[in-house]
C-alpha cells in the first residue's frame, strides 16, 4: 500500500509541476512561431496516439494518452515540405515524387487527413473514413476486395493531385520555417526557453511584489541586515533551530532541528540582538543546569527541559551556530522596481546554477566525474520533495518549485546537443555560415542525442525506483 500511495502522490506532482512547464515551453515555440508569422501545424499535449483532438484557429489541438510532455509541430520544419525543399536544391525531380511518398505518409499515418480535405475543400465523409481506417498508403499490400482496391487507389489519386498542387505552391510559402531569416528562426527555436525563463520571473515577481516570498529561514545574525532591504514578516516571534550537532547539549537536552527555542535561563531568545549575546548567554549557563523551553517542530507543543553545559566532553556546546539558529520568515520588496529586480536575480542565480550542474554532468563522462549523476532526479525525486515542499510552505512552496523547475528546463534545452533547443540553434548556425546541409548527419545527431537522453532518463528512473523499493 505504502509504494501505491507513493506512486499516486508521484503521479500528482508531476503532473502538477513538471507537465504544465513542458507544455508552457512547446507553447512558446508556438507563440514565437506565430509572431513570426509561420504556420504551426499541431500543438499537443503528451505524446501520441491521440486522445481527443480538434481544429482552432488553423491549428490541430491535441490531447495525447502519453502524458510525458508534448510538442508544437512547425511547418517546414523537419517534415516532407522541410525534406523537399533540401531535395530540390539537389535533385528537382527526384524532390517532388519523395515529396508525394512522404507527404501522403503524414497525412494518412499522422491523422491528418480528414483536416488536409477539410482545407482543400473536400468533405470528410464515410468513404474517406473508412480510406483512412485501413491506412492504405502504408499498407498497399494488404487483402482488400476488389471494390475496396479500386476505391482506396481514386482516394490515394485525389491526394495525390492535391500533393502534387501542394508542392507547387507552398515550397515559396512564407509560413514556411525555411523560409525565414536566420534571427526569426532561432526565435522560434529558443521561443521554449524564453517562455520557462519568463515564468519563473513572473512567479517570483508575484512573491517579491505582492504575496511575499515562501518560508525563509534567515540566519539569526541576519535578520537586522534583511529587515534594512526588504518588508519582512516573520512567520513566529523565536529562531529555528535549522541544524542541529547529535553531540551538543540541547540534543541531549531534546531539542531537534526544526524545534523553535523559546528560552535559556529563563531569558527570551527573540530579546537578544544578535547570536553573540545568544552565545554570551550559553557560556554563563556553563557548569550548571538551567531551564531550557522549546516549541517541539512536529506537534507544536511548548515544552520544558534542563541544559546541563559541561567544560568539556561531547556536551561542552550547545549544538548550533549562527547559520543554523534562524528566523522563520517572508520576505517582500518594498518596490516595484526592487521586485523587478530581485526576481531577474534570482532567474539569473538559479539559471547559472543549474547549467552549472548540466555542463558538469554533460562532462562527467569523459573526465571521469562520478559524482555528477547525484545531482540529478526525475519525477520520483520530484514527487517526493513536492511533499516535503507542500508541508512546510504550502501553495506558495509549490509555485515556487515550478519556478525553479522552470529555470532548470530553460538552461537543459540550451545545452548544445542536437536533439535540445541549443543543438538545433548550433545546427542551424553552422549549417547557414557553411551554407550546406546533411540533413542524413543531422538526423542521425538527433537520434544518437535521443538515444543518449533516453539511456540517461533509464538510469534516473533506476535512481529514482531505489527511493521507493
Amino acid at each position: 500500500m505504502s509504494v501505491l500511495l507513493e506512486i499516486l502522490s508521484v503521479s500528482f506532482w508531476f503532473v502538477v509541476i513538471l507537465i504544465p512547464l513542458v507544455v508552457l515551453h512547446e507553447f512558446g515555440h508556438l507563440l514565437l512561431a506565430r509572431l513570426n508569422g509561420v504556420r504551426v501545424v499541431e500543438f499537443g499535449v503528451g505524446i501520441p496516439p491521440r486522445l481527443a483532438f480538434g481544429k482552432w484557429r488553423g491549428i490541430i489541438w491535441s490531447l495525447n494518452w502519453v502524458l510525458l510532455g508534448g510538442f508544437a509541430k512547425i511547418y517546414g520544419d523537419h517534415d516532407a515540405l522541410d525534406e523537399a525543399n533540401e531535395q530540390r536544391k539537389i535533385n528537382p525531380e527526384l524532390a517532388k515524387s519523395q515529396y508525394l511518398q512522404n507527404r501522403l505518409g503524414e497525412i494518412v499515418t499522422g491523422e491528418e487527413l480528414q483536416f488536409f480535405l477539410e482545407d482543400n475543400g473536400l468533405v470528410y465523409d464515410n468513404a474517406w473514413a473508412a480510406f483512412d481506417k485501413a491506412c492504405f498508403v502504408s499498407s498497399p499490400d494488404a487483402s482488400f476486395g476488389p471494390e475496396e482496391l479500386a476505391t482506396y487507389r481514386q482516394q490515394q489519386h485525389t491526394l495525390e493531385t492535391l500533393i502534387g498542387w501542394e508542392f507547387d505552391t507552398k515550397l515559396g510559402s512564407k509560413k514556411a520555417f525555411f523560409n525565414k531569416a536566420l534571427w526569426q528562426k532561432i526565435s522560434i527555436l529558443l521561443g521554449g526557453v524564453g517562455v520557462n525563463l519568463l515564468t519563473a520571473l513572473l512567479i517570483f515577481l508575484v512573491f517579491y511584489g505582492v504575496t511575499g516570498t515562501p518560508l525563509r529561514f534567515v540566519p539569526f545574525d541576519e535578520l537586522e541586515e534583511y529587515q534594512t532591504t526588504f518588508a519582512v514578516t516573520a512567520e513566529g516571534p523565536d529562531p529555528i533551530v535549522g541544524g542541529l550537532d547529535p553531540a551538543g547539549a540541547a540534543y541531549a537536552a531534546g531539542v531537534r532541528p526544526g524545534d523553535t527555542v523559546v528560552s535559556l535561563d529563563e531569558t527570551s531568545l527573540r530579546t537578544l540582538p544578535d547570536f553573540a549575546a545568544f552565545a554570551a548567554l550559553v557560556e554563563q549557563s556553563r557548569g550548571r543546569a538551567v531551564p531550557l523551553v522549546y516549541r517541539d517542530g512536529e506537534s507544536g507543543d511548548t515544552r520544558q527541559t534542563t541544559l546541563n553545559l559541561t567544560s568539556t566532553g561531547d556536551t561542552q556546546n550547545f549544538g548550533v551556530s549562527a547559520a543554523t539558529l534562524a528566523y522563520p520568515v517572508t520576505l517582500r520588496a518594498r518596490s516595484f522596481p526592487q521586485a523587478l529586480s530581485l526576481a531577474g536575480r534570482e532567474v539569473g542565480t538559479t539559471f547559472t546554477q543549474n547549467f552549472a550542474a548540466l555542463g558538469r554532468l554533460v562532462r562527467a563522462p569523459f573526465v571521469g566525474d562520478s559524482e555528477a549523476a547525484a545531482q540529478i532526479g526525475g519525477p520520483i525525486l520530484i514527487g517526493r520533495l513536492g511533499n516535503q515542499i507542500y508541508a512546510l510552505q504550502g501553495v506558495k512552496g509549490v509555485f515556487n518549485a515550478m519556478a525553479l523547475v522552470s529555470v532548470s528546463l530553460a538552461a537543459f534545452n540550451l545545452l548544445p546537443l542536437p536533439a535540445l533547443d541549443g543543438g538545433r540553434v548550433v545546427i542551424l548556425l553552422l549549417n547557414t555560415f557553411t551554407k550546406k546541409r546533411n540533413k542524413a548527419r543531422e538526423s542521425l545527431a538527433i537520434s544518437l542525442t535521443m538515444l543518449a537522453l533516453l539511456a540517461l532518463g533509464v538510469l534516473v528512473a533506476l535512481k529514482d525506483l531505489g527511493l521507493v523499493f
